[in-house]
């Protein structure tokens, strides 16, 4: 009986999904009218790389990269450059083009680079970066990709 109601409620649990991005319910408006801020709390045991990984993974969800729906608050989304549309439209073509979880993450003394993992099936080993200052603002999805041309070699 005990297994069963364990199998149920691992079931639930994962039917719901990945948690959504919390930010601070008490945000200033001056912060949240810059949709390129990251508005995470810092965690000050966390080194910087984890903070741009936690930024980066929850402006490419935010703005309907993942698999995961966007955030309803349309204050948080960011044009790419040279996009044009309709968000409704901009937001289904971006949408599940990236993974949720950021393949890698490089910070210097003036921008953190994190790579995102494309997931459609042609582009397996390619990539592409967000990034942002050391103070976790002008966050950007920049426009290309990278593609690793020895992934194929390690994936034989």
């Amino acid at each position: 009986m005990l297994g069963r109601i364990l199998f149920f409620l691992l079931l639930f649990v994962s039917a719901c999904g990945a948690p959504a991005i919390r930010e601070p319910d008490q945000v200033a408006p001056w912060l949240r009218a810059d949709p390129q801020r990251c508005l995470l709390t810092r965690d000050l045991s966390e080194d910087m790389d984890d903070m741009a990984r936690r930024c980066a993974e929850a402006f490419v969800q935010q703005n309907g990269y993942t698999d995961l729906p966007a955030t309803e608050d349309s204050t948080r989304w960011v044009l790419e450059m040279g996009e044009l549309g309709t968000w409704p439209r901009l937001l289904a073509t971006r949408g599940g083009s990236l993974e949720r979880d950021a393949a890698t993450v490089q910070c210097s003394m003036r921008q953190c680079v994190v790579l995102f993992r494309l997931r459609r099936t042609p582009l397996v080993c390619a990539y592409r970066t967000v990034t942002m200052s050391q103070i976790f603002t002008r966050l950007r999805l920049e426009p290309g990709g990278i593609r690793d041309v020895r992934c194929d070699e390690r994936r034989a």
